[in-house]
C-alpha cells in the first residue's frame, strides 16, 4: 500500500486567523468652502477672539460629529463685527445711536435706513433742506489696525471731492477729545463723487470724525448737499461729542 500524504492547502486559511484588521479608519472629509459660502474679504474688520468665541457658543449648532463646517466658522463681514455690540436698528429709540458699545443722541428726524454698502455697519437719513436733497449719516467700525490708517481714511474721502477747477479738495482737520478719547474731524467740500457714482456731485460737503477708542476705530461721516449738511451740522457735532459707553 502507497503511503497517504495530507495536503497543506487547509492551513493557509489557519495561518490568518488571529490577525487583526489592518484597514485604517477612513478620516472624516476636511470640509471645503464652495461657492455658496463666500471667504471673508481680506480688509474686513476682525473681532476679539473673545467675541468670536462667545459668538460661536451662541449661534454654533450641536455638532455630535464633532467635524467643522463652514456654516459654523464666524464669518468677519462689517455687518456682523459691528453687531458683536449693540446696533441701533428700526426699533430702536429715534433719540439715540447706539453702536459699536457706544451711545450717544441724535435728532428723532434722522431716520433709520437699512446699510446700503459694504463695511457700512448703520446709517441714517437726514432730510434735505429747501430744494436741497437729503444727506446721510453712515457709521463704519473696525477692530484697532484694522480699516487702514487714519491719515490713508481722510486721503480716500479727500479723493472723492473736488474743487470746481477740478482740483482735489483740501481736507480741513481739527484734532478733538471725546469721553477721553481723541477724535480726528474732517471737513470737505465741493464736487462729490463717492463709490457707485456715475458722475461728480457739485456742491456737495461732508463732515466727518473719527473716533480712536482703545480697542475699535468708529468711522463716522456726514455727507450730503452743502445746505443740508450745514443745516445738520449742529446736531452732527452734538451726536458726536455726546458719546458715551454703552451701560
Amino acid at each position: 500500500m502507497k503511503p497517504i500524504y495530507l495536503l497543506p492547502s487547509l492551513f493557509v486559511a489557519a495561518a490568518l486567523v488571529g490577525c487583526g484588521d489592518s484597514t485604517a479608519v477612513p478620516k472624516p472629509p476636511t470640509p471645503v468652502a464652495t461657492n455658496n459660502a463666500a471667504a471673508p474679504d481680506a480688509r474686513a474688520p476682525q473681532r476679539p477672539a473673545a467675541v468670536l468665541a462667545d459668538a460661536s457658543k451662541r449661534a454654533a449648532p450641536a455638532n455630535p460629529t464633532g467635524i467643522a463646517s463652514t456654516a459654523q466658522i464666524p464669518q468677519p463681514t462689517p455687518s456682523v463685527d459691528a453687531a458683536a455690540q449693540k446696533v441701533s436698528s428700526a426699533d430702536s429709540d429715534a433719540k439715540i445711536v447706539e453702536i459699536a458699545g457706544f451711545v450717544m443722541p441724535k435728532p428723532a428726524i434722522w431716520q433709520w435706513q437699512s446699510p446700503s454698502m459694504q463695511f457700512r455697519a448703520l446709517q441714517y437719513a437726514v432730510p434735505g433742506i429747501g430744494e436741497s436733497g437729503a444727506a446721510e449719516v453712515v457709521f463704519s467700525v473696525f477692530a484697532a489696525g484694522d480699516g487702514g490708517p487714519i491719515d490713508m481714511n481722510i486721503k480716500r474721502w479727500a479723493s472723492q471731492f473736488r474743487n470746481e477747477d477740478g482740483s482735489e479738495a483740501i481736507a480741513k482737520l481739527q484734532e478733538r477729545t471725546v469721553a477721553g478719547m481723541p477724535v480726528k474731524w474732517i471737513e470737505l467740500a465741493g464736487r462729490y463723487q463717492g463709490m457707485g457714482q456715475a458722475a461728480p456731485r457739485p456742491n456737495m460737503m461732508q463732515l466727518g470724525a473719527i473716533l480712536q477708542a482703545p480697542d475699535r476705530t468708529v468711522f463716522m461721516r456726514l455727507v450730503g448737499p452743502a445746505a443740508t449738511v450745514e443745516a445738520a451740522r449742529s446736531d452732527f457735532e452734538a451726536m458726536v461729542g455726546g458719546v458715551q459707553e454703552a451701560k
